[in-house]
């Protein structure tokens, strides 16, 4: 049951953009803040606060909430992309001040104990994605700003994935040849 609520969960937050589009141009807006704070309630709820990915959701949840008051319901709702990128931010940020990187700690599971080299590459990486959700982040905070839905749909429910495979295909292919390397 805790697999099935965890995809749901899952499914709905990576199509939320789409999700929001569709009930915006349906014009049914009001509800979407409810949604989106029971989407990340349930997250929290069904990972366990000890989750550290609880953490990430339940920082967004208490942002977006805080973000209410001080706008109107649709944006605080078209907000939650730039929330989870300053999110993502912190946490890789951080992991590089208390080691080790979360992408030393991937490459670890996937991988087994690594070289420093390996250690040391990891945390570039790592520095690599802090750059994507800077920037990612921005570009999402611009879509909003602009006002207009179906560019907010379109880069943050379409592009940003895409550019987020893309960094993760590009990261794999590099990390492949340098391990050969080495």
């Amino acid at each position: 049951m805790k697999l099935l609520l965890r995809t749901l969960i899952s499914i709905v937050l990576i199509a939320y953009p789409l999700l929001v589009w569709w009930l915006a141009q349906q014009g049914l807006t009001d509800g979407l803040l409810l949604i989106l704070l029971a989407v990340l309630v349930s997250q929290v709820a069904i990972q366990g606060i000890k989750n550290p990915r609880s953490w990430v959701s339940a920082a967004v949840l208490i942002v977006v909430a805080i973000t209410f008051l001080f706008t109107d319901q649709l944006t605080s709702v078209l907000l939650y992309p730039v929330w989870m990128n300053a999110a993502m931010l912190i946490v890789f940020l951080l992991s590089l001040r208390f080691k080790p990187a979360v992408i030393t700690r991937l490459a670890r599971l996937m991988e087994g104990e690594l070289s420093e080299k390996a250690v040391a590459y990891t945390e570039k990486v790592t520095w690599v994605w802090v750059g994507f959700f800077m920037v990612n982040g921005a570009i999402s905070l611009f879509t909003v700003l602009h006002g207009d839905m179906d560019i907010w749909t379109l880069y943050n429910g379409f592009i940003a994935y895409v550019l987020m495979g893309l960094l993760f295909i590009i990261e794999w292919s590099v990390r492949r040849v340098v391990k050969d390397k080495h």
